[in-house]
């Protein structure tokens, strides 16, 4: 195999982009092998591009959106040029870079804000090359080490190494995900990816890629799920391959830009939030709750190899009754059990059974009347007895 490595960036109006760019490429033992396919949503400005040193030559398009190749590096750069009006979101802009795919033997997606440690390629590949002892579709992820600026504009980078877990339940029955430090001196298996940070074998691009109809939230828990199904599982490195800039409190955002004003103004085609709650809809299909979805869906489905339910047992969540294991949550928060139960076990180790005598009596001055009907509440939907 020849080592080359497909990389999927998506860019919302980041000025950080071209630093990444560079850090991507100086900082790779073999930028050579490096595809790298940028989804640039921004005002598309071609003499921005030149003035930083890169030759845009338009060789292709995607839909109605046109692909450059940028000259000036070893590595096969290609930029699809999107305006950031015309955005719809995470998921459809690294679709969209997914479609650039040539086959490379490995898949890299971050954030168009990240930096790279020395000889980070060889690095990524010789560590999931060792896990193909154990795993026939083994992924890295995890949330990379921050870095920030000092107030003297240097750069800080952070050390600790993390594995992902599970946060909390959204109102909406959606899980989140979140982050421990480990300790751990070996990788270590989980069963959530993080977007910002993915590498694995390329066929994920073809198998499993991403949803172009996930606007924000929920694009990692459905991503985890989905690669599960497929038959991937996931290592949580100890040592960074790259760092992530977290803070970014003044960097455009695209809720901002894609707001009821901007639309009604004409400035962009459709909201943010009509874009979110759609979204919204096709992520409850994928973890089997209930939707409002009328027609097929032009999303991604779930793989063959493994359910949904055998993800379920192996976090330790369960999607319907938005409920985890006691082990999930802090101090804990484990986030893989391997072995799995059997369903009645499942279902009631996921309900909590509560007992509290009412002396309805005490309720009422006056008699009681002839039918009474009590409400009860849990967090995540409304009980009737």
């Amino acid at each position: 195999m020849d080592n080359r490595i497909f990389i999927n960036i998506a860019s919302y109006r980041d000025p950080e982009l071209w630093q990444t760019l560079d850090s991507i490429i100086t900082q790779a033992a073999a930028p050579n092998r490096l595809h790298i396919a940028i989804c640039w949503q921004d005002e598309n400005d071609s003499e921005r591009l030149t003035s930083l040193g890169w030759k845009p030559i338009n060789c292709t398009a995607i839909t109605e959106f046109p692909v450059y190749q940028l000259e000036g590096s070893e590595a096969l750069i290609e930029l699809i040029m999107l305006p950031y009006q015309q955005a719809r979101g995470a998921g459809y802009a690294r679709a969209l870079c997914d479609k650039l795919f040539r086959h490379e033997q490995w898949f890299l997606q971050i954030d168009a804000h990240s930096l790279f440690k020395h000889h980070w390629d060889e690095y990524l590949i010789d560590t999931l090359t060792t896990l193909y002892q154990v795993s026939e579709k083994p992924l890295l992820s995890s949330y990379p080490p921050s870095y920030h600026y000092s107030e003297q504009g240097h750069i800080i980078f952070g050390e600790q190494a993390s594995r992902v877990t599970f946060n909390g339940f959204t109102p909406e029955g959606f899980p989140t995900l979140g982050n421990r430090a480990s300790a751990s001196v070996h990788l270590e298996r989980g069963s959530y990816l993080v977007a910002g940070f993915i590498f694995t074998q390329g066929t994920f691009v073809e198998e499993v890629g991403n949803d172009p109809t996930i606007f924000f939230e929920g694009e990692e828990i459905t991503l985890s799920l989905r690669a599960f199904s497929w038959g991937y599982d996931i290592y949580h490195p100890t040592l960074p391959a790259l760092w992530h800039h977290y803070t970014r409190e003044n960097a455009p955002r695209i809720w901002h830009d894609h707001s009821l004003e901007a639309q009604e103004a004409g400035d962009v085609p459709l909201g943010w939030i009509q874009r979110e709650l759609l979204s919204q809809q096709h992520v409850k299909a994928l973890l089997g709750l209930p939707h409002s979805l009328k027609s097929p869906r032009e999303g991604k489905v779930l793989g063959s190899l493994r359910t949904r339910r055998q993800f379920e047992y192996q976090c330790g969540l369960h999607f319907q009754l938005a409920s985890c294991y006691v082990d999930c949550l802090p101090p804990h928060s484990r986030s893989l059990y391997p072995t799995h139960p059997d369903e009645a076990t499942w279902h009631t180790t996921h309900r909590i059974h509560h007992q509290q005598q009412l002396n309805v009596t005490e309720l009422f001055s006056s008699p009681l009347p002839d039918k009474l009907f009590i409400h009860l509440y849990a967090l995540n939907t409304p009980r009737l007895t």
